[in-house]
């Protein structure tokens, strides 16, 4: 190798390998913000089970609030209900894998309304679905179940992902 200080390769060299550098550095950071936004945990089956566990306790909590203001939103059994909220956390996940694989621009341009009304549309089908185990009375019913779930998974959520993507965590690849 020439290590000639004049030469003029070698200041090509030394761009390309920062310019490298850099593209490597700015592809981490960008799929670490699109997984801070999305998941709630880097490991993807523990993902889905805390997204379960998640959606299983705000449905249940929307649930129980509206039956407490003495307007209940949901005609539920327990197997319905189970069944309701396991085809919503998967459902829900595979839709917004694609959504952000294959129309990421519309997501952020949508704000989170995107997401909002996929999950109104699957609460809807999941009615049809399950029928007597999961039924909401009206529309309006679908509408504010899913605007309240989805108000409040969205702070739970948040909370989670602070704890999880703390850098204390020695499970998460952190320091001791």
């Amino acid at each position: 190798m020439n290590d000639n200080p004049n030469d003029p390769n070698k200041d090509s060299k030394d761009e390309l390998e920062r310019l490298i550098k850099e593209l490597e550095a700015y592809s981490k950071k960008k799929q670490t913000g699109i997984s801070y936004v999305f998941l709630l945990h880097k490991n993807y089956v523990v993902h889905i089970v805390l997204s379960f566990v998640v959606n299983l306790l705000m449905a249940a909590t929307v649930i129980g609030l509206s039956i407490a203001l003495d307007y209940p939103l949901v005609q539920t059994d327990f197997q319905g209900f189970l069944l309701a909220i396991t085809i919503l956390t998967l459902m829900e996940n595979l839709i917004k894998i694609l959504l952000f694989r294959y129309a990421l621009k519309l997501v952020l341009y949508s704000l989170g309304t995107l997401s909002w009304l996929v999950q109104f549309v699957l609460l809807f089908v999941i009615t049809l679905i399950v029928g007597q185990g999961f039924t909401f009375l009206t529309v309006w019913d679908i509408l504010i179940f899913s605007i309240l779930f989805t108000c409040m998974r969205f702070i739970l959520s948040v909370y989670i992902r602070r704890w999880f993507y703390q850098k204390d965590h020695i499970f998460m690849g952190g320091k001791k």
